[in-house]
């Protein structure tokens, strides 16, 4: 019997642990059972052509909300040219609808409820052995008979010690993110979620167990692993003795854990930022501020508390290394939460000062109590996946655009971490409302009509340049930036000086590496410097000049520009501070400080300084 396992994956780099672990489960009974994964970028004939090629006897997909839909026109075209292939759905997608899916014409002829491990086994082993009459006794299957829909008990909850190692080989994985399971389910009953509200209980793999598994990861030179226990650190000394072991290891794999940030503590938070950069990634839920919210979705945490692990985790470092990336997330279209709560959720979530921000949209995902209870709070939604809000009684359509307008300026100018110095210096004064600016910016981009074109990197340093100077008459009758009004400086008085923002854009804009033409407001370079600089490294004077020795003196001239700043680029006190930005054939630019005065000794230089995922920026 000839056994295919597939899915079209969000991205090609995506991984689908669901499959392999199936696979792996299955294998010592059904040794042929083969695994073949897509994505949602490829061309449905393609995909369709590559599952005819096999031929398959069982075809298995595992659905999902990214996916459902091409999955169902996959599925009919499939019936059409293999009608003697028996196809199977698994997935929440499929089983929160297993009733209307089977109902299609073109559909399916078994889905798997809940876990499917044990299940699919079983499955397969009746079909070899054309026990189909005996398929009413399997637990945890749906089918069609005649015109109803047959429904069996549901499947008792697995013991994950039985679970192989999913991952066959990990050498075509290298590359990719791969996605591991050290535990199974979640103690929390978020009313958007489906996690909480399955019906099986936590449970997790044994510790020994999991150190092995991880090991092979960091052995194998597996880039990235993302870790997907909905609440890693639920168990805090099991989670710091994780932590703790892959310390111990070393390696350069990056793992992903997603974190319930009210539950840290001093010892996980210490651990956390002893790796050295990019080893550890951790994602924290925010979703919002809101008590009415919060409360109407069934969630419940300290904000103080979950405020103070942020902080601990995002400032600062530790002794021997740097602190974890940081990404949190917010989510738009909650109960009771309108445009100024949001904003409110917003403001908090990003003085906490993460490395990335996501500003999610809320999905009605079927089988959620919020969707069932969306009438209470008048939510539209898109009728197809994901399902996601149109309106409701706090936000009106009008509302929802402009927070998309507000993502993708968070996107574009924030997590893309481009922008890092301006935006630094900008959000140093706490007069300055994140919300308030990005939330002007994405109205600004809207009225010059960028927004939904595409932008060469050079093109957004020079809109934000025309956004920081945009003028705008103001109740005093002085023009003031546009942004500075939207946050309430009425008086008309920068906040900050033009020719900080200059410097700082300017800084950002080179240390970004983007080519072509240079905008024409770009700070020019310090031409007396520069020359001092090149005829200081003809002839090798690093110490006067506090560069590092490593660096080719050929390659720094050729390759080299040197400015005079207003302000330091970090602290953003004022004050000349003159930097030489090297800008390398292959790598990232590096910056470096220059000594005021050049021809006195400069002592040593400073430390370069680590950018997200590792790199060194200078």
């Amino acid at each position: 019997m000839k056994i295919l396992l597939t899915t079209l994956n969000s991205q090609y780099i995506h991984t689908a642990l669901a499959l392999y672990t199936l696979q792996a489960y299955c294998r010592p009974d059904f040794p042929e059972i083969r695994v073949a994964e897509f994505n949602i970028n490829q061309d449905l004939n393609y995909i369709l052509g590559a599952i005819y090629r096999q031929h398959p006897s069982v075809l298995g997909f595992s659905t999902n909300i990214w996916n459902i839909t091409p999955t169902l026109e996959l599925v009919d075209r499939i019936k059409k040219i293999l009608p003697q292939t028996v196809v199977l759905l698994g997935g929440p997608e499929a089983a929160a609808d297993y009733g209307g899916i089977l109902l299609r014409p073109g559909a399916p002829d078994y889905i798997i409820l809940g876990e499917g491990e044990v299940t699919l086994r079983e499955l397969l082993a009746k079909l070899q052995r054309r026990e189909v009459e005996l398929l009413s006794t399997l637990p945890g299957l749906a089918f069609r008979e005649g015109s109803s829909i047959r429904r069996t008990a549901d499947r008792a909850p697995l013991d994950l010690a039985t679970l192989p190692f999913p991952y066959p080989d990990l050498a075509p994985f290298r590359d990719r993110i791969l996605y591991y399971e050290a535990s199974r389910g979640c103690p929390f009953q978020c009313a958007y979620c489906l996690s909480g509200w399955e019906k099986t209980p936590l449970r997790v793999l044994p510790f020994d167990r999991v150190k092995t598994d991880l090991l092979r990861f960091i052995n194998a030179g597996v880039r990235t692993v993302k870790l997907i226990d909905r609440t890693f650190n639920l168990d805090r000394a099991r989670a710091a003795a994780l932590l703790r072991f892959l310390l111990e290891q070393g390696g350069e794999t990056e793992f992903h854990f997603e974190l319930v940030g009210e539950l840290l503590d001093e010892e996980l938070i210490t651990l956390l930022k002893a790796a050295p950069a990019g080893r550890f990634r951790v994602e924290i839920g925010v979703q919002s501020t809101c008590p009415a919210a919060l409360q109407a979705v069934r969630r419940k945490y300290d904000l103080n508390r979950l405020k103070a692990n942020c902080l601990a985790l995002t400032t600062g470092r530790a002794a021997l290394g740097a602190r974890p990336t940081v990404h949190l997330d917010l989510i738009a279209g909650l109960p009771y939460e309108d445009l100024a709560t949001f904003g409110r959720s917003f403001d908090w979530t990003f003085r906490l000062h993460p490395d990335e921000l996501q500003l999610g949209f809320l999905k009605l995902l079927k089988g959620s109590p919020l969707r069932e209870e969306a009438h209470t709070y008048d939510y539209r939604f898109t009728t197809a996946p994901p399902y996601e809000i149109l309106a409701n009684k706090w936000l009106s359509y009008a509302d929802l655009l402009h927070l998309k307008g507000v993502e993708e300026m968070v996107e574009k100018y924030f997590n893309s971490h481009r922008f890092r110095y301006t935006l630094n210096y900008l959000f140093q004064d706490e007069s300055l409302s994140p919300w308030a600016f990005f939330s002007t910016l994405a109205r600004f981009w809207q009225e010059k009509g960028y927004s939904g074109q595409a932008h060469k990197p050079g093109a957004l340093y020079d809109r934000l340049w025309r956004f920081l100077t945009a003028q705008r008459p103001a109740d005093q009758g002085q023009p003031a930036p546009l942004f500075q009004r939207e946050a309430g400086n009425s008086s008309g008085t920068p906040f900050w000086p033009r020719e900080h923002l200059r410097a700082l854009l300017t800084l950002d804009y080179y240390l970004s590496g983007t080519g072509g033409a240079a905008p024409g407001w770009l700070l020019p370079q310090a031409r007396d410097r520069r020359e001092k600089v090149k005829q200081l490294l003809k002839e090798e004077a690093w110490g006067r000049l506090g560069l590092p020795g490593h660096l080719s003196s050929r390659e720094v001239r050729r390759r080299m520009f040197v400015l005079d700043l207003p302000l330091d680029p970090e602290s953003g006190a004022e004050g000349l501070s003159p930097i030489l930005i090297y800008l390398p054939s292959q790598g990232h630019p590096q910056w470096y400080r220059l000594p005021p005065v050049l021809g006195m000794e400069a002592g040593r230089p400073q430390p370069s300084i680590p950018q997200p995922g590792g790199e060194e920026h200078g």
